[in-house]
């Protein structure tokens, strides 16, 4: 650590000292986070302004090929509200391989300038305050971040029994890329984000969380390859529209995936599995397309829709052992739901259709896969080609025999 780095970190531990014993109020001496104010005591790396990069002596130029570098922090203690707290600049930096404890949040960004962000390769543990939520990572207004391979954890404490409350919390950023991330124990979400466009959120592992993964308010979000499993709810994404592909949503005690009022949507090529509750269950969502999908071993319905769900198409997916002490694997209330793609007349695998040749979804809206699929998810029942050139033979040969007998008269 450079002459610079010790002399600020021994007159901020002075500081921190002397404001035990001499509080003294100052304008300037706070910022905003969430509903309460921490003082500046309570962070360890303040930089609110581009000159802090300069005072802290990081390495770096703030460009977008030498950003500042705020590296190998090693931050152990809980006595600090905030690890690292960056707002209102306008430089590139990058956070990472650093280890940190915070009470309330390890890592703070806000209103730092677009696309100068990377946070990667840090680890994160907080624990829970009784004053307010905590976050591992929390970033807000600010867009075009790269928050990728970062573990966020809630660690035990003896003297306290609760859990940290978020693992990333995004707010208000768009095209942010997060990726590679495992996000554990958290009593709210693993991964939280409200208000965002063009979000990407990528082979993620969230577990042991109250909610999984989270996505709130969302335009054109990217949801593939995560891994949520073993959560109290899995995946809930609402008031939005999204591609979820290739995702794992498995052994989560409610559902696996829960969609409201979500729009225009793919859910395609997700596993989900083993779930306490539904594989899927949609409620208000309209236009969307659930597609070769492995859902499997669900205790209730594998897909269900909702009455005010609308022109949704649901069609082949694999349906195994669902509801298994139900009539249906699957169930619809909607209206102008289709259960199969009415390009192809093709619908979906189930593993209870027995000989039927329709499978039978309960719900009001009294649906039916009319072409369901096999195991190789082709028809089951498909239209024998030599029917036609029969009846075709049999009407020549009797026309031929109505022509003899006209001619004989």
């Amino acid at each position: 650590m450079g002459s610079l780095k010790k002399f600020t970190v021994i007159s901020f531990s002075f500081m921190l000292l002397f404001s035990f014993i001499f509080p003294v109020e100052s304008a300037n001496s706070n910022f905003l986070y969430g509903d309460m104010e921490i003082s500046e005591s309570g962070v360890f790396i303040n930089i609110a302004s581009d000159q802090d990069f300069i005072n802290y002596s990081f390495s770096g130029s703030g460009t977008a090929l030498d950003p500042y570098l705020i590296e190998n922090y090693v931050i152990d203690s809980f006595d600090y509200g905030v690890g690292i707290h960056v707002e209102d600049t306008t430089k590139h930096f990058v956070i990472r391989n650093c280890s940190i404890k915070a009470l309330w949040t390890c890592i703070f960004v806000r209103d730092a300038a677009d696309y100068t962000v990377t946070i990667t390769n840090n680890s994160f543990n907080t624990i829970y305050s009784h004053q307010t939520s905590s976050r591992g990572l929390d970033l807000r207004r600010t867009n075009g971040a790269s928050i990728t391979n970062n573990l966020c954890i809630y660690e035990y404490v003896s003297h306290l029994d609760e859990y940290g409350d978020f693992g990333i919390y995004l707010e208000y950023t768009n095209n942010t890329l997060v990726e590679n991330n495992i996000c554990l124990n958290q009593s709210d979400s693993g991964i939280f984000s409200i208000g965002s466009e063009n979000n990407t959120f990528s082979n993620n592992s969230c577990s042991f969380n109250f909610w999984g993964l989270m996505i709130v308010d969302a335009r054109n979000a990217l949801i593939e390859k995560n891994v949520i499993t073993n959560n109290i709810q899995g995946f809930e994404i609402i008031y939005a529209d999204a591609v979820i592909k290739k995702n794992s949503f498995g052994y989560n005690e409610r559902d696996g995936m829960m969609t409201y009022r979500v729009f225009d949507s793919e859910i395609i090529s997700n596993t989900i599995g083993f779930n306490g509750w539904y594989g899927i269950r949609s409620w208000d969502t309209h236009r969307s397309k659930f597609t070769y999908n492995l859902i499997r071993n669900n205790t209730g319905y594998g897909v269900a829709l909702d009455v005010d769900s609308r022109f949704n198409t649901v069609h082949h997916n694999y349906f195994i052992h669902n509801h298994i002490l139900g009539t249906s694997q699957a169930y619809d209330s909607g209206n102008n739901n289709t259960w199969h793609d009415t390009a192809t007349k093709e619908g979906n695998y189930w593993s209870s259709l027995d000989q039927n040749s329709t499978y039978h979804i309960n719900g009001k809206a009294e649906n039916n896969d009319l072409y369901p699929l096999n195991e190789n998810l082709e028809r089951t029942t498909k239209t024998n080609l030599h029917f036609p050139s029969l009846f075709f033979f049999i009407f020549v040969i009797s026309l031929n025999k109505l022509r003899r007998k006209s001619k004989k008269k």
